[in-house]
């Protein structure tokens, strides 16, 4: 009848889908991460699982390790540009979805990952004719939906935090912001480039800097994440490495 072929179909679909996840989980070296009913959250040895598919050298990935829960619940990843802040908030959520869909992730099995009700996001620009937005009222239409729904249970990643508008009034928005996210206790993960955001973090309780490590000698990103102090953008490191012509690299250092 037609209602056993359909329930067969979906039988098929369903171990279709695990024998997908375990192919994926040998290929990758995944592993099966701790879900723990207390609200922290661990990653060790944590990689995005589509830079590993990509990569030849499982190696040549370089992993994300940082922990947020207890006292702290805020942190703010800061350094150079194209230096892997996005990379590394993507790699946070994608594993805790991961693990909470019940498959292994591509972490260590010490990873520790909490019972969460909700994850929010806010990557990428989603500025539109259409609708009006800029680039400064998308993410603030995001941010404010992402603000009715924040709890305990919540892990909130969000990127380029208070971008698009002055530097200063969006470095103030975004600390308010930051603050009542650590208030309703909310596990948050943002990136940013604005100094005064980094100093507010500072001397919030609660709250922590973390930053993507740059070889001076090189100028080159080395993609890892130091949690405890926040770092710098480099901006005219990044232009001379991608191409910007060496008069206005010059003239931008003198100005």
């Amino acid at each position: 009848s037609a209602g056993e072929m359909e329930e067969e179909f979906r039988v098929v679909v369903y171990l279709d889908v695990l024998n997908s996840i375990a192919v994926f989980a040998e290929q990758c070296g995944m592993q099966a991460p701790l879900i723990s009913g207390e609200n922290s959250i661990c990653m060790v040895n944590a990689r995005h699982p589509l830079l590993l598919a990509a990569s030849k050298d499982r190696d040549g990935v370089v992993p994300v390790d940082l922990s947020l829960g207890g006292e702290s619940r805020v942190m703010v990843i800061t350094g150079p540009n194209a230096g892997g802040k996005t990379v590394a908030i993507k790699t946070v959520g994608l594993i805790a979805a991961m693990a909470l869909s019940g498959m292994p992730v591509t972490a260590d099995s010490s990873t520790m990952v909490p019972m969460l009700n909700n994850l929010l996001v806010d990557i990428g620009d989603r500025q539109s004719i259409e609708d009006h937005l800029s680039t400064f009222t998308a993410h603030l239409e995001n941010i404010a939906g992402i603000l009715k729904g924040a709890d305990s249970g919540t892990l909130v990643l969000i990127d380029e935090l208070g971008t698009g508008t002055d530097p200063e009034e969006g470095a103030a928005l975004s600390c308010a912001i930051l603050k009542e996210l650590r208030e309703r206790g909310a596990l948050t993960f943002t990136t940013t480039h604005l100094t005064d955001i980094k100093a507010f973090v500072h001397k919030s309780e609660g709250m922590v800097n973390a930053s993507m490590e740059f070889d001076n000698k090189t100028h080159a990103p080395l993609y890892k994440l130091r949690v405890g102090e926040p770092g710098q953008s480099y901006a005219i490191e990044t232009a001379r490495r991608y191409g910007l012509p060496k008069h206005i690299i010059e003239s931008a250092k003198n100005l």
